[in-house]
């Protein structure tokens, strides 16, 4: 099974390339975020062609996520249980009936003197009690998406340009770090221990793709069943070099 997790920053705007990405066929189930549009006005029906089954969690203008899969979808679950949110950021369900993926588009959180940064470590945190249940579940449970954390320096093209943003703050990097520490794994640095790769390139300005100015923002975490099935993780440039890209690259995740 080939898992995508792709930021495509506007399922509208990016329609062309991101139906290349379903006409290809390449991948069996792709978790999408940043639809910036609400679930009844999901255009469904461009994508019946394809063969996907699709569960959408939408909101206008902002946010959003969805999960596409040529298997079954099961088990769907909308937005974070412990946690009420008016912003869609998060859906979970059961593909194939054997493989739980947890599909969330966390807060950017701005600055750390934004009032959108409380915000997104209250939510973090609130993340950390959610998937404490799964790490040792029978069942793999699979956590993908864009987490808008660069969680070490390596992973920011200049730190120094982002002291005081929140995506590389030490307060949500050691959120995410806990994580790590209890036993998630980071797939794509779990086979690349010495790489740098980022999977986030602003369309302008000094964050290029030409200059390899760019973050990792984006993550396949795989609990201790399914990190035994972890085969391989690569960064997918294709989305964010398409003729109107988005500013995310895809991460790709294939299980044995």
């Amino acid at each position: 099974m080939k898992i995508l997790t792709l930021n495509i920053n506007s399922i509208r705007a990016h329609i062309e390339s991101f139906m290349d990405i379903l006409r290809s066929g390449e991948y069996d189930v792709i978790m999408v975020q940043e639809l910036k549009v609400e679930t009844a006005n999901f255009p469904y029906m461009l994508f019946d062609e394809f063969g996907y089954n699709i569960k959408v969690f939408g909101q206008k203008s902002w946010n959003g996520v969805a999960v596409f899969s040529k298997y079954s979808i099961e088990d769907t679950v909308i937005g974070m249980p412990i946690y009420p949110d008016v912003n869609a950021r998060f859906i979970e369900c059961v593909v194939d009936g054997r493989i739980r993926l947890i599909n969330t588009y966390m807060p950017n959180g701005d600055t750390v003197d934004s009032p959108k940064f409380p915000y997104k470590l209250e939510w973090m945190n609130k993340f950390t009690n959610y998937i404490e249940q799964y790490l040792d579940s029978a069942e793999p449970v699979i956590i993908g998406g864009d987490f808008n954390v660069a969680i070490e320096d390596r992973d920011v093209w200049s730190p120094r340009n982002y002291v005081g943003i929140a995506i590389a703050s030490p307060q949500a990097r050691e959120i995410m770090q806990k994580w790590l520490d209890s036993g998630w794994t980071d797939a794509w640095r779990s086979l690349h221990p010495d790489e740098i790769g980022y999977t986030w390139y602003g369309y302008r300005g000094r964050d290029t793709i030409g200059n390899k100015q760019g973050l990792r923002l984006d993550y396949f975490l795989c609990n201790k069943v399914a990190t035994k099935m972890i085969k391989n993780c690569e960064i997918d440039m294709g989305p964010r070099l398409a003729d109107k890209p988005t500013d995310h690259c895809g991460l790709m995740l294939e299980l044995k």
